[in-house]
């Protein structure tokens, strides 16, 4: 062949080849999100929504399944499904676009897992105003932001609260992650230096929690966690308005839930202004217990008020490296009563 016709031959296949990555069809996974995790419910098990869509806007059949990315082995065969539902675990998501028999395109979602979910409020020791930013060692802990439904791996700062420190929340997760052999995610709207009127439904605060709730959907985490009240110490609120708020608060959620959904409420009043004095904190303190000992489904706490004693802050009010350590293990102990699921319901 001659030179000039080789020439134009190999001009017209890379125009080709260009031609072909340019049509080339695409699968689109909008959900779930990568790391993201389901509340399972009382049999182990969460229906995980699908949405995939072809880059073409053609017609095709999608099919997805999972694969248990402990043994890497398949935890279901393809199937043509809107949603699918899954024991607990950590899974990869597979999906592929077919038309006739030929696939014509694939996709995948790498982390997706069904285990405990949690929303986190309150003021500053609920969000990131610890030291130092801890980090979750497990894979299979994450967060989301709340006001975007992205998931990423569950390192401080928590996404959507305040401050750009360290959380108890890693560490929590970390714990119940080994503890339960499952999938832990947080979604954290606490706002530091904001009183229990703050989160009231006529409050700034309580649209995020709200919002956290509705993302998640109907029984869509375990329970919300709430660490409030050192504000609350400064101002000198009342036991009974203290209660009355924060069961204005927890009532109201629910209703937007649609749910009971469960709340731990920490005890928590301690800080270094001279305003909160030890009866202001002892007020407080019997506003929360009085919430738990009088609303449906509210669980104690871990205390914390002992931690400025102990040499467990990192400034004036909040906690350092021990405290934030210390923090997580008394949510979970706190928390295992209530995650301890029954094993005759989660047999097949």
């Amino acid at each position: 062949m001659k030179p000039v016709l080789m020439k134009h031959l190999v001009a017209a296949v890379l125009l080709l080849l260009a031609a072909s990555r340019t049509h080339a069809v695409e699968l689109q996974i909008s959900q779930p999100r990568d790391a993201a995790v389901y509340q399972r419910d009382g049999r182990g098990k969460a229906a995980i929504p699908l949405a995939c869509a072809i880059s073409d806007g053609g017609a095709a059949d999608i099919e997805v399944r999972a694969i248990d990315r402990k043994t890497r082995e398949p935890a279901t065969d393809w199937t043509s499904t809107t949603s699918l539902t899954l024991p607990t675990g950590w899974y990869r998501l597979e999906a592929r676009a077919k038309r006739a028999r030929d696939v014509v395109a694939t996709g995948s979602v790498e982390h997706v897992g069904v285990g405990e979910v949690f929303i986190t409020c309150g003021q500053s020791n609920s969000a990131n105003h610890g030291q130092p930013p801890r980090k979750a060692a497990v894979e299979r802990v994450s967060s989301c932001d709340f006001t975007t439904g992205i998931w990423r791996h569950g390192d401080d700062p928590q996404p959507g609260a305040s401050g750009n420190g360290g959380s108890p929340w890693p560490i929590l997760g970390d714990m119940l992650a080994k503890q339960f052999d499952a999938p832990i995610g947080f979604i954290c709207v606490g706002v530091g230096g904001t009183p229990v009127s703050f989160w009231t439904p006529g409050g700034g605060g309580y649209t995020k929690l709200k919002q956290a709730l509705q993302l998640v959907g109907p029984r869509g985490a375990r329970a919300v966690l709430w660490h409030q009240g050192e504000s609350d110490s400064i101002a000198g609120t009342s036991t009974d308005d203290y209660a009355r708020m924060l069961g204005d608060c927890i009532r109201q959620s629910r209703q937007d839930a649609g749910w009971e959904v469960p709340w731990g409420v920490a005890l928590a009043s301690f800080h270094p202004d001279a305003k909160a004095t030890a009866a202001r904190q002892a007020a407080i303190v019997a506003g929360q217990r009085k919430v738990i000992q009088t609303v449906s489904e509210v669980f104690e706490g871990p205390a914390t008020d002992s931690y400025h004693t102990r040499g467990w802050l990192c400034d004036s009010v909040h906690f350092n490296a021990e405290g934030l350590a210390t923090h997580a293990q008394g949510w979970a102990d706190s928390l295992t009563p209530l995650l301890r699921i029954d094993l005759e319901n989660v047999r097949p």
